[in-house]
This record gives C-alpha cells, structure tokens and sequence, in this order.
C-alpha cells in the first residue's frame, strides 16, 4: 500500500517516487518509471537493496530470529506438521482440511511414477555423472512429456506442479541409483511421501527394506526447514524464468543449476569434508581453524553463517534441536567418530569470539550434514535432497510470479555500459597480433578431442 513518497533532486529537477510499506513495516520506494521520468537508472548490482517482488509467501524476521510460510512460524510447522502439508501450505496460501490432505497426498503418490521411456535417459550419462546434474536434466525432460502451457494443462485437469512435486522424489532417487549402479526401484503407493523417497534410495530388489520411522520424520523436518526462504539465488532465478513465461520444468531446472554455485565448488568448507579432514588427520578444532583464526586464510564455508542472521536463525536453531534431540533419543547413534568431532566442532564455534564477532555460527547446512549422513544419504545427495524441499517454495513463486506478471511483460534488468565504443572494423589481415597463446589445436596429433 502506497502510504508516503520520496523526493529526488537531479539536474535541478524533483521526481516524486511513491514509498510503499509491506506487512513487516519495511518501506520500499518504486522506482519503475524512474528512466522514463528522470533518465536514470538505479545501480545495485548484488540486489542487495532491490526487491524484485511483492511476495506474500514467506517472511523471514531477522531482528527476531522467526521465518514464517503464509504467516505461520516455521517452527510450529517443523513439530506439528508434514512436508506434504507444509506444501499444499505454500501453493495454496492455506492449510488443507483433512478431505483436502488426503486429496492432495494422494495426487502426490498417483504421479509419483515417470514414463518408462525415461529410464533410458539415466543409461546416457556417464558414471560419475553428480546425482544433481542428472537431476536436472531429467527435470528439464519432463517438457517433452508435458509440452502444454500450465493453462491448457488446467483446462485438462493436469496440474503439473503437483505432478512435479509428486515426481521430483523418483527422479533424485533414480539419479542416485544411477550414480551407484544399482537397479532403479519404483514408488509405491501406499507409502507417504518421504517414506517413498527413502525407500527408493535405499531398498534393493534382493532383500526386503522397511523405512525407519525415525528417518521419516527427521526427513519431513528437514524438508519443511528448506521449502522456502524469501529470494535466494535460486529462488530469484525461478522467478526470472516466470516473468518470461518459460515453461515450469525449465524454470525449476534453472533453480536446481543455481544451486551449483558455492555448494558445490572446491573452495568451499563444506560440513562432511571439514570432519572427515579432521578426523583423517586426527585434528582438534582449534588446529583445523588455525590458519583463519591467525588470519592466513579467510574462511568460506556453507556451514556457517548467514547473510540475513547476526545470530543463529531459526532455521538452524531449529534444526540443531532436531539433531540434540535424535541423538540423545538414539545414543548408538551418537558414538560415531564423525558425530562426536561434529560437537567438538559445534561447541569450539559456538564459544570463540572469532565466530561470534562475525556471526559465524553453525547454520542450517551444517546440522542437516549431519542428519542426513545419520539418515544414510550420502553428501553427493545433499543438495538433490534439499531441491525436493525448495521444490515447493519455488512452485509457490513461480505461480505468484506467472499472477503478477504483466502479459507481455517480462524482468529486463539494466547495464551501465562501460565499454569501448565506436571501433573501426579492421579486416583480418590487417590486425595486429593480440598476444593471444592459446594453443586450440595440438599441432602433434592434431586429433579431435573428445573430452
């Protein structure tokens, strides 16, 4: 709602810009027609003071330390509720009734199979192929199945972001069983929803397999934790798709690229190669951290911190309770080696002043590391595992964006060009050498390379 303006003075000129203020008091000033006013254009390159959206899905308070989906505290959701149910949440702006749960959920197991003609997609990529590039692709895929628009696919009464939601988690198990060789095993109905999920990754056809109670519920947990989290990279990208009109498998393909980024790179810290490299090396904390804390090296790790936290937030303090919790309920559980250097970790982080002056606590990814090696999965699966969560935030903003695009509208975000202008063509044989070294064919063998 628009309640006050600002005032911008260029060139001798006052532009009046309207100042909106959203449900969480903070004000926003609407700048759309400021080129078309002023001949300006706002330059904020990390977007970190543009908001690129009117959102009513979810509502992270940092001063508070509370995230919310539709106005619901995420913790109340993490006790009492379910993944599924914390889905139809954020798609729908409401929580289902029973009649409109047991709808819902059992749309999710009615299409949770894919064509039988995919399974030979997963014989084309090579072996070491990661279980998130696989999943990707296959999600692109799926277009080929359904090439209609989301309306014509409505009118046929085909929603496809159920038919996502309810495929995504038999796309991430194949794709790891892919990655492991072993045979492909298909949903079962009768199953719930994560329940289905971690027996596809784990049963095989040889012996029977039962879901541990205990890992489905610590899966629903964790799947809630990830489901939304206001516009991350990823989430922003979905968004950006949208507005074009894109067609959904492509848009939440891009959001699963996205996620490549800082997870997945080498020059990261991440959570199980930190433990693994102190227990290898037979390492205190203290010694692990060393070179950051004398300042040699700067620390880059997923595993602490967040941008829109000074403290821990709610997703992590959560989640460490998850964590607390399990292992005092399952003390086995407890005595691996890897989980005892984990609360080493945790307690010398939680108590140095060079975490706590920088806000460097364990975060989300940190303890979710840790429940999902409890669980079984393996780390190449984290991220696929956290995109089944994500997946139904991004389907939320997805619909929200496709309702408030304009038709025929689309983001266009701006440049300041800095560049060379104006150059003379100087035809080849003219132009001087560049200094460029590269050697693009090998003069010796001269051969194609193929990889």
């Amino acid at each position: 709602m628009v309640q006050d303006s600002a005032r911008l003075v260029f060139s001798g000129q006052e532009y009046i810009l309207p100042v909106f203020t959203g449900t969480d008091g903070k004000m926003g000033m609407d700048i759309q027609n400021l080129y078309k006013d002023a001949g300006l254009y706002s330059y904020d390159p990390l977007l970190n003071n543009t908001a690129v959206a009117k959102s009513s899905i979810t509502y992270i308070d940092s001063e508070n330390g509370k995230l919310y989906y539709r106005g619901y505290d995420i913790e109340d959701l993490v006790v009492q509720s379910n993944f599924v149910e914390a889905a139809y949440l954020l798609m729908n702006s409401k929580l289902p009734t029973q009649e409109e749960w047991e709808e819902y959920s059992g749309a999710l197991s009615n299409h949770s199979l894919i064509h039988e003609a995919m399974k030979n997609f997963f014989y084309g990529f090579a072996g070491n192929t990661h279980p998130l590039a696989t999943l990707a692709t296959m999600v692109t895929s799926l277009s080929n199945y359904y090439p209609n628009s989301y309306e014509e696919q409505i009118h046929n009464e085909v929603d496809i972001q159920i038919l996502l939601l309810a495929k995504i988690r038999t796309l991430a198990a194949w794709s790891y069983k892919k990655s492991i060789g072993q045979p492909v095993i298909y949903p079962l109905d009768h199953l719930s929803y994560c329940a289905n999920f971690l027996n596809m990754m784990f049963a095989v056809p040889s012996e029977p397999y039962v879901v541990p109670q205990e890992d489905e519920c610590l899966l629903n947990q964790l799947l809630i934790l990830y489901s939304d989290h206001e516009q991350n990279i990823a989430t922003t990208t979905v968004r950006l798709l949208s507005s074009s009109g894109a067609n959904l498998f492509v848009c939440i393909s891009a959001g699963i690229c996205a996620l490549w980024g800082a997870r997945e790179t080498s020059g990261e810290i991440h959570t199980m190669a930190m433990l693994e490299t102190i227990l290898s090396k037979k390492m205190k904390p203290s010694d692990f951290f060393a070179p950051f804390l004398e300042g040699k090296e700067t620390l880059y790790s997923p595993a602490f911190g967040h941008k829109k936290y000074t403290w821990m937030g709610p997703r992590a303090r959560i989640a460490q309770k998850i964590f607390w919790d399990y292992v005092k309920k399952y003390p086995d559980k407890a005595k691996s080696p890897l989980i005892q250097k984990a609360f080493e970790i945790e307690d010398f982080v939680l108590n140095h002043s060079f975490f706590t002056e920088n806000h460097l606590f364990p975060n989300l990814d940190f303890y979710s590391a840790l429940l999902f090696n409890i669980i079984g999965i393996p780390e190449s699966m984290f991220n696929v595992v956290r995109v089944i969560g994500k997946l139904s935030g991004w389907l939320a903003h997805w619909e929200e964006q496709n309702q408030s695009t304009p038709p025929h509208r689309h983001m266009r975000p701006q440049q300041v060009y800095l560049g060379t202008s104006k150059q003379k063509y100087i035809p080849i044989e003219s132009r001087k050498n560049g200094g460029n070294k590269f050697n693009y064919v090998n003069e010796k063998t001269r051969n194609h390379v193929y990889v």
